[in-house]
């Protein structure tokens, strides 16, 4: 039931740590809002394998018997994490992150049984929920939703758009490789890869925003980001080990957020 996929923890965590690291406070309220994200985060497994044994699978299978078992220790550090939020935050700012986040985990589960959990701008949307930490973290350590989070929150969405996308067109450029009938180079890409050239522009057009509106140093992070998504685009190597190719762009997300704590603190 934990779940797998290294790059969402990272689009989840990630941002949540350099909130805190700007903010540079820590309490109970912090705790109480990492434990629900955790929480929000955990139960997606469970839930689809749920829905999958109610309207997919026809046997039993041992997968629900163990999602039960996580919504048993899930479900109530999920309520007891709610509960001192709204006495924190009040209803209207507690109970309105809260709906978010479970439509978002509906989404989730709905588009993973309906077999669409890789259409690629789904993943955006999620990658903007996943990301969206680092305002909650925000509120938890200053009380309020400070400029800085919203920024921090922007630039992560537009990071991680990319990558998303990045991923998409090389799975794609693999693909085209190993249906052509001729030997390929192995830097062939799919004509998809204009998705993932678009969204890196954007990371450019995001720091020139900064620069012409809030401050200089403020451009660093996306932009070196945007250039080395860029270069990814421009020399993709297909026969570069999948697995190598993910570590590279959790360093690069890592960076990138610690440049942002840099120009943001």
């Amino acid at each position: 039931m934990l779940p797998r996929e290294h790059g969402a923890w990272s689009l989840l965590l990630t941002p949540f740590a350099a909130s805190l690291l700007i903010a540079r406070r820590w309490d109970g309220d912090i705790l109480a809002v990492l434990c629900a994200v955790a929480a929000l985060f955990l139960l997606r497994a469970p839930l689809i394998a749920l829905a999958r044994q109610r309207w997919t699978w026809k046997e039993p299978r041992p997968e629900a018997a163990q999602a039960r078992r996580w919504l048993l220790w899930l479900l109530p550090l999920l309520a007891a994490s709610g509960a001192w939020l709204l006495g924190r935050w009040g209803f209207a700012v507690a109970a309105g992150m809260g709906a978010i986040a479970v439509l978002l985990s509906v989404a989730a589960v709905w588009m993973t049984i309906s077999n669409r959990q890789r259409s690629p701008w789904f993943q955006v949307v999620s990658c903007a929920g996943l990301t969206f930490s680092a305002v909650a973290a925000a509120r938890a350590a200053t009380g309020g939703f400070p400029f800085w989070a919203w920024l921090l929150w922007g630039f992560c969405v537009i990071h991680g758009a990319a990558g998303i996308l990045l991923v998409h067109a090389r799975l794609d450029a693999i693909i085209a490789n190993k249906r052509s009938a001729a030997p390929a180079p192995s830097t062939r890409r799919a004509p998809s890869t204009r998705r993932a050239a678009a969204t890196a522009i954007a990371c450019a057009a995001a720091a020139s925003l900064a620069v012409a509106f809030y401050q200089p140093w403020l451009a660093l992070a996306p932009a070196l980001a945007a250039a080395a998504q860029a270069a990814e685009l421009r020399w993709m190597d297909v026969s570069t080990p999948l697995k190598t190719v993910g570590l590279r762009a959790m360093t690069l997300s890592i960076f990138h957020a610690l440049a942002l704590v840099f120009v943001l603190s």
